[in-house]
């Protein structure tokens, strides 16, 4: 990972601990985060960790995400994001099972909904992919890096013409989540 080709992004809801490695950023999460809204659970959680970049119009963005362990409820993928209220998340979700998923979530107008699929590879490594038509967006993973499946289409009615996309991670349980960004683009 090229640190000049980082120069543009920002940080929403900044780690305590991030820095880089051979392998490329690592992030450190803080406990107790999270990105939601609402919806079943009745609470809301907009404090998980965003490095995120301004697109504008249409867009593809992929990011690669490695760690070595994960517990209950772990989390890094890709996020786009209006505001609170107004944004998506697809990432790797450590269940509370033995299965890993990709898990997506939609927010919009305050409430967030939830969609998993069982990772048929149990993996470290995983690729996440967003392309943008207009207010459309399509979500995709990877466990290889090559094969991509297409795990959502969602329209985001309150998508500006500019849009935060990046990179997210959180740790809901009370514990720290190591995970490493390897590539961006």
């Amino acid at each position: 990972m090229l640190l000049d080709s980082l120069k543009h992004y920002n940080w929403y809801n900044e780690p305590s601990n991030v820095r880089f490695v051979e392998d490329g950023m690592l992030v450190e999460t803080v406990p107790q985060t999270d990105f939601w809204q609402a919806s079943h659970h009745g609470f809301n959680k907009d404090n998980g960790h965003f490095f995120y970049t301004e697109k504008q119009g249409d867009f593809k963005m992929w990011l690669n995400w490695h760690f070595s362990s994960a517990v209950a409820s772990d989390q890094c993928g890709l996020m786009i994001r209006v505001d609170n209220h107004n944004w998506a998340k697809i990432g790797f979700l450590s269940p509370d099972t033995s299965v890993p998923q990709s898990g997506c979530i939609i927010t919009s107008n305050g409430f967030s909904d939830w969609s998993s699929h069982n990772l048929s590879a149990n993996s470290s490594d995983f690729w996440f992919r967003v392309v943008r038509r207009g207010d459309d967006f399509l979500f995709f993973y990877s466990v290889d890096g090559v094969k991509y499946h297409q795990c959502r289409l969602f329209h985001l009615e309150k998508a500006s013409s500019v849009i935060k996309a990046g990179a997210y991670c959180c740790s809901p349980q009370n514990h720290k989540f190591e995970c490493i960004l390897q590539n961006i683009g």
